[in-house]
C-alpha cells in the first residue's frame, strides 16, 4: 500500500476541494501533507500490482525514481506550506491545479509500466497549465497558451514514440524496456525532442521564461525545482543505455546541452525581472543535465553513473526551489535573509565545498567515463563562471525585494536541506566522497574568474544594458504570425472598414478563446477534467495495445 498512498491522498483531497464550505477549507489546510507519502517508497521500496487498472497497473520505486521522489516530497511539501501563507486569490483554481499535478507526478514517478508512466506524464503536463494561468491576467493567458502549444507538441512526439513501443511490446514493464531498448534512430530522436520541451532545452525553452513571472512563487518553485525534471525521467525510462544512436548523435546532444547552458545565461543577463532571471538560470542548468545524461550513455557502465545524476537532480532542484521561494520572502529586508539567498546561489555556481561543487565533480566523472575530456571539461568549468555571473545579477535584484514583513520558515528550511541532502545522498549511494571533497577544493578558480568579471563590469560605470523580452524568440514569432494572420484569415472584403460592427475572424477567434479559458478556470472541477483527459488517453493506449 505504500506505493498507492501518494496517489490516493491527493485524490481524496482533490475530491474534498470540490465540496463547498468546511470540507474545502480542510482540503487546503491538509494540502502540504499530500506529498509526504512520496517519502515512504524511498525509505521502504515495495511494488504493488492492480491488474484491473490501466492495462495492469504496477507501482513502485527503483534506483532511477528514488532521488526524484525524495526531491518531489520535500519541494512539494515546503512549497505548499508557503502557498498557504502567500496564495489568497483564486484558491480553488490554484489548489486544484496543485493537487492534480501532484497526482500526475506521483503516478509518473511510481509507474513500473509504460501506460501508467505516460498517463502520469500527460496529467502532470496538463495540470501545470492551471498553475501558470492562476493570475488570470492577459500576461498569464498568453503564457498559458504558449505553454499549452509547446506542451502538446511535445506530448505528440512522446505519444508517437510510446505508441511505437506499444506496437512492438504492448504495455511493457519499464524494467524490461531497460533490458531490451526498442526506440532507435528517428524514434529515439522524437522521444528526445518531446521530453526536451519539458526540460526547457534551447530552442524548445520558450514557455519557461514566460510561465515563471506569472505563476505564484510556490508554483514556480515546483515548476523549476521538480516538474522540469520529468523530461530527464522520460529520457531515462524510454531511452535506456543501449539505445541505438550513432556516436555523432550523442556528441551533438552533449554539445546542444552545453550550448543551452551558455545560452540560458546570456539570455538571463538581458532580463530585468528576478523570476525571469531564475527561469533562464533553470534553462542553463537543464542544459548541463542533458549533457550529463548524454555523456552517461557513452560510458561503458551507465548504471554506475546513475547516483551522480541523483546528486545533480537533488542539488539543482532544492537550491533552485529555495531561490524561487526567496522571491516570496522579501530577502532585501535583512542581511540574514540575503545570506539565505547567497547560499543556494553559491551552490548553483559550484563554489568550493558546496553541493554544486559535488554535482559538478559528478558531471566531470560522467564525462571522463564517457571518454570526454579536454575541451569538454573546460567548457563545464566555464559554465560555472557563467552561472555565477547570472546569479550575482539575481542576488542584486533580491536586495530590492521587500514586499513581505516575515520570511516564511519553509524557505529557511529548504535552504538548509539544500546544503545537506545531496551530500547525504552521495554518502547513502556509496559515491567516492573523498574524491569529491578533494576536487571541490580545486574548484575555486571559476568563482574567482566570475568575481573578476563582475568587478570589471562594475568599474566600467553606468552603461546601457541590453534588455530582451522574456521568451526571446517567441516575441519574434508572435510578430511574424501577427503580420501573416491577416493574409491567412482576413482577405480583403468589399465594403469592410475598421469602423464596421463585424469583427475580423481572428479577433472573433481570440475573444472566444479567452471566454473558454475563463470558464474553464472558474470551474472547481478543473482538476477532475484533466484526470478525465488522462482516462481518455488510457483508453487510446488500451485500444492500441489490444489491436497490436
Amino acid at each position: 500500500m505504500s506505493a498507492l498512498l501518494p496517489l490516493v491522498v491527493p485524490l481524496l483531497l482533490l475530491a474534498l476541494l470540490n465540496v463547498p464550505g468546511r470540507a474545502c477549507r480542510v482540503a487546503i489546510r491538509l494540502a502540504p501533507l499530500a506529498s509526504l507519502p512520496l517519502l515512504w517508497p524511498v525509505i521502504a521500496p515495495a511494488t504493488i500490482e492492480l491488474p484491473d487498472l490501466l492495462l495492469g497497473l504496477k507501482l513502485g520505486a527503483d534506483a532511477i525514481s528514488r532521488p526524484l521522489l525524495l526531491l518531489a516530497a520535500i519541494v512539494w511539501t515546503l512549497a505548499a506550506w508557503l502557498a498557504q501563507a502567500r496564495v489568497h486569490e483564486a484558491r480553488l483554481l490554484f489548489w486544484g491545479g496543485w493537487l492534480t499535478s501532484l497526482v500526475g507526478l506521483s503516478l509518473m514517478l511510481l509507474a513500473r509500466d509504460i501506460a501508467a508512466f505516460y498517463i502520469g506524464y500527460a496529467t502532470l503536463s496538463l495540470a501545470s497549465w492551471l498553475l501558470i494561468v492562476h493570475a488570470r491576467e492577459p500576461e498569464a493567458w498568453r503564457a498559458g497558451r504558449i505553454y499549452l502549444v509547446m506542451a502538446l507538441a511535445g506530448e505528440m512526439a512522446v505519444f508517437a514514440a510510446i505508441m511505437k513501443i506499444v506496437s512492438v511490446a504492448g504495455n511493457i514493464e519499464l524494467a524490461e524496456l531497460v533490458r531490451q531498448p526498442i526506440l532507435a534512430g528517428p524514434w529515439a530522436l522524437l522521444a528526445l525532442a518531446g521530453f526536451a520541451v519539458k526540460m526547457g532545452i534551447v530552442p524548445l525553452h520558450l514557455w519557461l521564461p514566460l510561465a515563471h513571472p506569472v505563476a505564484p512563487v510556490p508554483a514556480s518553485a515546483v515548476l523549476s525545482g521538480v516538474i522540469v525534471k520529468a523530461g530527464l525521467l522520460g529520457w531515462l525510462r524510454l531511452l535506456p543505455p543501449g539505445t541505438e544512436l550513432a556516436q555523432v548523435a550523442w556528441t551533438f546532444v552533449i554539445a546542444l546541452g552545453l550550448a543551452t547552458a551558455f545560452a540560458g545565461v546570456l539570455l538571463g543577463l538581458c532580463q530585468s525581472r528576478p523570476k525571469v532571471v531564475l527561469a533562464y538560470s533553470t534553462i542553463s542548468q537543464m542544459g548541463l543535465v542533458l549533457a550529463a545524461w548524454a555523456a552517461m550513455m557513452l560510458g561503458p557502465d551507465p548504471a554506475a553513473m546513475l547516483p551522480w545524476l541523483g546528486v545533480l537532480v537533488l542539488h539543482h532542484g532544492l537550491n533552485k526551489a529555495a531561490l524561487f521561494m526567496a522571491c516570496g520572502c522579501a530577502p532585501g529586508r535583512s542581511r540574514l535573509r540575503m545570506l539565505f539567498v547567497a547560499l543556494p546561489a553559491l551552490a548553483l555556481a559550484a563554489a568550493p565545498l558546496t553541493t554544486g561543487a559535488l554535482a559538478k565533480t559528478g558531471i566531470k566523472t560522467v564525462f571522463e567515463d564517457g571518454g570526454l575530456g579536454g575541451v569538454w571539461i573546460v567548457l563545464l568549468s566555464l559554465s560555472s563562471v557563467a552561472t555565477a555571473v547570472l546569479l550575482w545579477r539575481f542576488w542584486k535584484m533580491a536586495g530590492q525585494m521587500r514586499q513581505y514583513r516575515t520570511a516564511h520558515p519553509a524557505w529557511l528550511l529548504i535552504t538548509l536541506l539544500a546544503m545537506l541532502l545531496p551530500w547525504l545522498w552521495a554518502l547513502w549511494t556509496g559515491l567516492p566522497l573523498l574524491k569529491g571533497l578533494l576536487a571541490v577544493v580545486s574548484s575555486a578558480w571559476p568563482l574567482l574568474l566570475a568575481f573578476a568579471l563582475v568587478v570589471l563590469w562594475r568599474l566600467r560605470g553606468p552603461t546601457d544594458a541590453i534588455e530582451l523580452p522574456a521568451g526571446d524568440l517567441v516575441v519574434a514569432l508572435e510578430r511574424l504570425v501577427a503580420r501573416l494572420a491577416p493574409l491567412w484569415f482576413d482577405p480583403p472584403r468589399p465594403g469592410f472598414s475598421r469602423g464596421s460592427i463585424a469583427l475580423p475572424p481572428t479577433e472573433r477567434f481570440r475573444r472566444r478563446l479567452i471566454a473558454i479559458e475563463s470558464r474553464i478556470t472558474t470551474v472547481p472541477l478543473a482538476g477532475f477534467l484533466i484526470l478525465a483527459i488522462g482516462g481518455l488517453i488510457w483508453l487510446v493506449a488500451w485500444w492500441a495495445g489490444i489491436s497490436a
